[in-house]
């Protein structure tokens, strides 16, 4: 199995024909044919069908596509690592984060660091942390944005020094935004969106406490920006970091702290092996950044 066999199989699958890939590729649609028949000899598995549309994927050719997406990302990523240094550093700094406003430090160094070395780049890939952290622990990240950042016995940790809050957003409307905060009984029995990963396992869990039970989960979101739209139709309230979501100039919507108040530290976290140039040039950057923040020499 070569890399510019699974190359031609993700052209295949993105175009939808063996004439238009052939074409992508600059290659015969013989020779790409023949190339795609060595692959389902090589793997003993049909991996595609054809019909009237053009090509579509079995079962077993989503697998492969999916395993080919990652094996070409890591030998790219890869050889950008392997390239012999020079007098300007260069390179792309591969970074998985999660959704907080805190990312505004992250985006602070990303633009110094581009400023001072034209020749780094960036590639962002937003999850959450349990969709990440595989992810990073394997190689295609440098580093990750966490939620809710944890200390860990083999990864380097950077805890920034602001928290996220966690508030109620709401329409205008409602009757909770007579209030100055909200508490867990008045969620009880509201049609409630949440984040999954903070009901479960995070703060919101230890915020309701008993009363957890009693709350009437609608919907579930992993990346909370699209949640403004599910309440703004009247879908539901969300539970959500305060200064996420963007709600200013909407006359239609709120939002309200949590009482107590729930706080969320964040930070970046990247393997102990030694980084490549340009991840450390940008690790040293976030933490200027940060310096600059407790300093009271920059805001968000």
């Amino acid at each position: 199995m070569e890399l510019r066999t699974l190359e031609y199989f993700l052209a295949v699958a993105r175009e939808g024909s063996i004439t238009d890939a052939a074409k992508a590729l600059h290659v015969t649609q013989p020779t790409l044919s023949r190339q795609l028949a060595a692959l389902e000899t090589e793997f003993g598995r049909q991996l595609y069908t054809r019909n009237h549309k053009g090509i579509e994927l079995t079962d077993h050719g989503i697998m492969l596509q999916r395993y080919a997406r990652s094996i070409i990302d890591l030998a790219n990523k890869a050889a950008e690592d392997m390239k012999p240094a020079d007098s300007e550093v260069r390179g792309v700094v591969h970074i998985g984060a999660g959704e907080t406003y805190l990312m505004g430090i992250v985006a602070e160094a990303m633009r110094r660091v581009h400023a001072q070395h034209p020749g780094i780049t960036f590639n962002l890939s937003s999850g959450t942390t349990a969709d990440l952290k595989d992810r990073l622990v394997k190689g295609y990240f440098d580093v990750m944005l966490e939620c809710e950042v944890q200390d860990h016995a083999k990864l380097n940790v950077l805890r920034f020094p602001i928290p996220d809050t966690w508030g109620v957003l709401m329409r205008a409307d409602d009757p909770l935004a007579k209030k100055s905060a909200v508490r867990a009984e008045d969620l009880v029995k509201r049609e409630l969106i949440t984040s999954k990963q903070g009901m479960k396992f995070g703060k919101l869990a230890e915020w309701f406490g008993d009363l957890r039970a009693q709350t009437h989960v609608v919907a579930e979101y992993q990346l909370g920006l699209n949640t403004r739209y599910l309440v703004k139709q009247g879908f539901g309230i969300a539970v959500i970091y305060q200064r996420l979501v963007d709600y200013r100039g909407d006359a239609d919507l709120t939002i309200r702290p949590l009482s107590p108040a729930v706080e969320s530290w964040q930070g970046l976290v990247w393997r102990e092996t030694l980084p490549n140039k340009q991840t450390l040039i940008f690790l040293d950057e976030v933490r200027r950044v940060c310096r600059e923040m407790e300093e009271g020499k920059l805001t968000l």
